[in-house]
């Protein structure tokens, strides 16, 4: 009877996991929508400063820019931008790269991407290697 038992699980659970990593495989194929808008804003990036190579930014460094950018918004804007922070890393543990790429979606939500890129591109001279960059100022 044990054995039976035992069998009934095993196939159970072999039938059941090419469902379970069919799944897995569609999310991960499916990017999200902040992922889309950090590569819209990585293309504007190459289209508005490439020589500049800024997708070389170090998250602490995009941090500043972003904000030096959202010190120049309306406080409703600034508002809605402080939303998609606490929206997307209402965690302890989320970092720098979490609120930029919160904020980088904002941005493309109310179609400010060109502004955002724009901004960015003029806070910094370029970036020499991953992380080490100039600031404009």
């Amino acid at each position: 009877m044990r054995l039976g038992l035992v069998l009934l699980c095993c196939l159970t659970v072999s039938a059941a996991l090419p469902a379970l990593a069919q799944t897995d495989s569609d999310e991960a194929a499916a990017p999200s929508e902040a992922d889309q808008a950090r590569d819209r804003f990585e293309a504007e990036l190459v289209r508005q400063c490439p020589e500049k190579e800024l997708e070389l930014l170090s998250a602490r460094d995009l941090r500043d820019g972003l904000d030096n950018y959202m010190a120049g918004l309306s406080q409703d804007m600034r508002d809605r931008f402080e939303k998609s922070e606490t929206d997307h890393c209402s965690s302890m543990d989320s970092g720098a790269a979490c609120v930029n790429l919160a904020d980088i979606a904002a941005a493309d939500e109310v179609g400010r991407m060109e502004d955002l890129a724009a901004s960015i591109c003029g806070s910094f001279l370029r970036c020499r290697d991953q992380g080490v960059c100039d600031y404009a100022r």
